[in-house]
This record gives C-alpha cells, structure tokens and sequence, in this order.
C-alpha cells in the first residue's frame, strides 16, 4: 500500500501544480493586469450634456448638464446611471476602437410620472481617453447619439450629447 501512496503522489503534485498554474493565469492574466494600466475599465463621474445636433450647443433644458456614473468592466460590458428619477440603469457594451479611443452603446428605459414606461433610449459614444500625470487627473471625453423608441420598439426621435469625466479613485 506503500507504494501505491508514493506512486500516486507525483500525479497529484502534477494535478495540483497544473490547477494552481490556471488559478494564476485568471488572477494575474491579461484582463487582470490591464486593471492597473489605466485603461477604461473602472469607475468614472461624468458630467453629460444635451446637445443640439447641428450646432453642438448646450439645450436650453432644466438640468442639463447632469451628473452620470459610468462603470466599464473587464470584457466589454458596461453599467450607467444618472441622476434622474425618471429612467432606469443602462446596461450596455463597450470595445477599444484605437489608441486610447473606444466605443459604446447602452440602453435604458425612461418613466412618465406614474411609473410607467414611456420610452426606451439607446445611446452611441464614442470616446478619447485623456492620460493625465496619473490615474486621478486621467480623463475621457465623448460625443454621442440617442435613439428614442417607443415602448413598442418603434424609432420616434434622435439627440445628441457630449460629456467629459474622471476616474473615481481612492483619495490620499
């Protein structure tokens, strides 16, 4: 029996070895290290701004501009919110276009009064990151597109916005 343990261990040093190699390979791979390279993903507060199409001018709207929170994940997903009580989180998708340029599209559903929904809104931006001195003077700038749908889907209306913000960070 003896020999059997001993003939066995070399097999599950190997398992262990081969099982600890992948662990780190998830932990320390290259998603996980481009966390630290100042890239997109991560927080940002962002200050957004209804524009006019044609003339890229401010809409002369109550609360515009307005505060927004973006999150970028590993992979190309996204989250948004902003402050208004009368639309939904927006979940979209994001991917790296260029050099520090990047494109995304989320969408999020708008409210009347009573709660019910009126309109879903699907947004384009695209993006220039901005590297600063380091990861909490970094900033990213965006020009973008709404569409605005029905509840049934159907195209009703088209803006424009642009906004600019910066990396959420640990305050020293």
């Amino acid at each position: 029996m003896q020999i059997r343990q001993c003939t066995q261990l070399p097999g599950m040093t190997l398992a262990v070895m081969l099982a600890l190699m992948v662990i780190h390979g998830l932990v320390f791979g290259p998603e996980a290290q481009a966390q630290g390279s100042r890239g997109l993903e991560g927080a940002w507060l962002f200050e957004a701004t209804l524009v006019d199409c044609d003339t890229g001018e401010s809409l002369p709207i109550p609360v515009n501009p307005f505060p927004v929170l973006h999150t970028y994940l590993p992979g190309g997903t996204m989250l948004d919110s902003a402050a208004e009580a009368t639309r939904s989180a927006a979940h979209g998708i994001w991917e790296r276009t260029g050099n520090r340029t990047f494109r995304e599209r989320f969408r999020f559903f708008s409210f009347d009064a009573t709660g019910a929904h009126v309109s879903t809104v699907e947004i384009t931006v695209e993006r220039s990151l901005i590297r600063g001195e380091n990861a909490e003077t970094d900033e990213v700038i965006g020009v973008g597109t709404a569409k605005f749908f029905d509840p049934a889907g159907v195209l009703v209306g088209e803006g424009c916005n642009k906004d600019s913000g910066r990396r959420f960070v640990f305050e020293d």
